[in-house]
């Protein structure tokens, strides 16, 4: 096994090519320096160095062990800070990028729950645009998300993990002229404005193709609403007060359902259904903090699934 002391020793003295330098640079004397190097040269049974008036240079070995003795200090300094991140539950600061759907329908019951369990633990919940929650993980700016997993599927650095799929549904204001439509078809209902936000590319193809109004994003494949907002309840607040018509799980719902103030038409498809989970970096290991909220969130995302019925399963109007 490699002495990762010594193989900083080594990277610095290549780089100087001169003891003298090197030693100052590494706060030890040059005899301390120089044992050190002719240890591992007569460990590993080769030479590292070649001396002369000049200063030194390194052999081929050396070479060697310089280009990729750095990539291995890298990967030690990643893991020490992976443990640091794993050890630590209360210091750090979790940052949670969040979907629209997940952001209303259950994640703001998980940060309440783990804050009365860990009142200490800092989390920032950052509810962003469908596209620019991957792009926070990648850069470093968000630790994990709850989004749509259809959007990162092709993404090799994310690992993820679904959470239940909720139904969701077709709904519009009561007295909507829709409302007394027995078997209203999906063109029907989109010949009305839709309000939503932006929609995955695995149902904006078959949207857009009924709706023919709004438009797609030509770099992501997205369905962009012709009434987009980023709030699921400003769509409710939308619909209510117009002929607009919006999707939402229906749990979300339910309580206007059940006022009176909201009709849920009778409209099933196979897509009409959640589909987000958690992502996070691969290379990264998750930190206690994130354990923690992660398990939360998989206990409030089944107690919502539990009072529910099923995608594509009808519901009382």
């Amino acid at each position: 096994m490699l002495d990762l002391r010594l193989l900083h020793q080594v990277i610095v003295l290549a780089s100087f090519r001169n003891y003298a330098r090197a030693a100052a640079a590494l706060h030890l004397t040059q005899p301390a320096l120089s044992r050190s190097i002719a240890g591992l040269e007569a460990r590993l049974g080769e030479r590292l160095f070649n001396r002369s008036s000049q200063g030194v240079e390194p052999t081929a070995f050396g070479e060697l062990l310089r280009d990729q003795g750095q990539a291995l200090l890298d990967s030690a300094a990643k893991l020490e800070s992976q443990f640091t991140r794993m050890r630590s539950a209360t210091i750090v600061t979790l940052r949670v990028g969040v979907g629209a759907y997940p952001a209303q329908l259950s994640v703001g019951e998980a940060v309440g729950r783990l804050n009365q369990r860990q009142p200490g633990l800092a989390v920032e919940v950052i509810s962003n645009e469908l596209r620019d929650i991957a792009a926070g993980l990648l850069d470093g700016r968000l630790d994990l998300a709850v989004m749509e997993l259809s959007t990162v599927f092709d993404e090799p650095r994310f690992t993820t993990e679904p959470l239940p799929q909720h139904a969701a549904a077709f709904y519009c204001r009561i007295g909507h002229p829709l409302q007394g439509v027995q078997d209203p078809r999906l063109d029907q209902v989109l010949a009305y404005p839709y309000v939503g936000t932006r929609m995955p590319a695995r149902m904006a193809a078959v949207f857009f193709g009924a709706a023919h109004s709004g438009s797609i994003d030509a770099g992501t494949g997205d369905y962009l609403p012709p009434i987009k907002v980023d709030s699921v309840w400003m769509a409710r607040d939308i619909v209510r007060a117009s002929d607009a018509v919006a999707i939402a799980p229906l749990s979300m719902i339910a309580d206007d359902v059940s006022a009176g103030r909201l009709y849920v038409l009778p409209l099933r498809t196979d897509w009409t259904h959640t589909g987000y989970g958690f992502v996070r970096l691969r290379e990264l290991a998750p930190s206690l903090a994130m354990l923690a909220f992660m398990a939360t969130l998989r206990a409030v995302e089944a107690d919502i699934a539990a009072r529910m019925p099923r995608y594509g399963t009808p519901i009382d109007r």
